[in-house]
C-alpha cells in the first residue's frame, strides 16, 4: 500500500509539472504576492493622478496615506480569489480519470483506491501550502521593506486561519469529486456548499461556527474581531474537513469505475 501511494504520488507530480498546472499555480500566487504591496503603494498616486479630472465632476480627493495594513487587507481581497483559481485548476483532478478509465491499470495492478485518494490530498495540500505561503512571504517581504513589519502576531495567526479554509476547501473538493462527473459539476457543488453556509450564517450565533467564518479572518489583521471567533470557525473546518476525506474514502472505495 505504502510503494503504491508513494508511485501514484509521484505520478500526480508529474502530471502536474508537464501539464504545466504547478507552474501556472505558483504563478498565480506569486503575481498575487507581488500587486498586493503594489495596489497598496500606488493608490494615493492614481487617486492624486484623478484629483484633477475628479475636481472638474465637483468632487474633491483627500490626501491619502498606506502603510503595511493596507497592504495586508489586499492580500486578504485578493486571497478569495486565488482560492478560487486553485479550486478550478483542481477540480476535475479525479473526475477526469475516472471519464477517462485511466486508473483501472493502476487499480487491477494492486493500487488501493485509498491510496489514490490520499495522494491526491497530499498533492493539493502541497500545491496550496507552498504556493499560499510564498504569496504571504512575498507581501511580507515587500510590506517590510516599505512600511516595516508592523502587528506581524495578528496577522500572521489571520493568515493561518484563511489557510486553513483552503484546506478545508480541498477536502470538500475531494468529496464532492465522488459522485460528481465532471469538474464543472465539482465546482458547482462548492459554490452550492458556499453559498449554503453563507445563508445559514445570517442565522444568530450561527457563523461563528461555519468554516466559511475563516473567510472574514482578514478583519483579525485589522485589528477588528477576536481570535475565539475564528478558533470555532476553524475547528468546525477541521471536523467536517476529515468527515469530507472520510466520505471522499468511503465513497470511492464502493464507486464503479
Amino acid at each position: 500500500m505504502k510503494s503504491g501511494f508513494l508511485a501514484f504520488t509521484k505520478k500526480e507530480w508529474r502530471e502536474l509539472w508537464r501539464g504545466g498546472k504547478l507552474f501556472i499555480l505558483l504563478a498565480i500566487f506569486v503575481l498575487f504576492g507581488i500587486m498586493n504591496p503594489a495596489i497598496a503603494k500606488l493608490t494615493p498616486w492614481l487617486m492624486e493622478q484623478m484629483a484633477d479630472e475628479l475636481a472638474g465632476s465637483g468632487l474633491t480627493v483627500s490626501a491619502m496615506s498606506v502603510d503595511a495594513s493596507t497592504s495586508w487587507a489586499q492580500f486578504f481581497k485578493n486571497a478569495p480569489m486565488a482560492v478560487l483559481l486553485f479550486l478550478v485548476l483542481f477540480a476535475g483532478c479525479l473526475t477526469n480519470e475516472c471519464r477517462r478509465r485511466t486508473l483501472i491499470p493502476l487499480l487491477t495492478r494492486g493500487l488501493s483506491r485509498h491510496s489514490v485518494i490520499a495522494a491526491k490530498a497530499v498533492v493539493m495540500a502541497a500545491v496550496w501550502t507552498v504556493g499560499y505561503w510564498l504569496c504571504f512571504a512575498i507581501t511580507l517581504g515587500y510590506n517590510m521593506y516599505f512600511w516595516g513589519d508592523g502587528e506581524m502576531a495578528r496577522t500572521a495567526l489571520a493568515a493561518t486561519f484563511f489557510y486553513l479554509f483552503g484546506l478545508w476547501m480541498i477536502a470538500m473538493l475531494l468529496a464532492f469529486s465522488v459522485p460528481a462527473k465532471s469538474g464543472t459539476s465539482v465546482l458547482a457543488w462548492l459554490v452550492l456548499l458556499v453559498a449554503v453556509c453563507y445563508i445559514a450564517g445570517m442565522l444568530p450565533g450561527v457563523a461563528q461556527w461555519l468554516p466559511t467564518g475563516l473567510l472574514s479572518a482578514g478583519a483579525l489583521a485589522a485589528g477588528q474581531g477576536k481570535a475565539d471567533e475564528f478558533v470555532r470557525a476553524a475547528v468546525a473546518a477541521g471536523i467536517t474537513g476529515i468527515a469530507g476525506y472520510g466520505a471522499a474514502v468511503a465513497g470511492f472505495l464502493r464507486k464503479r469505475i
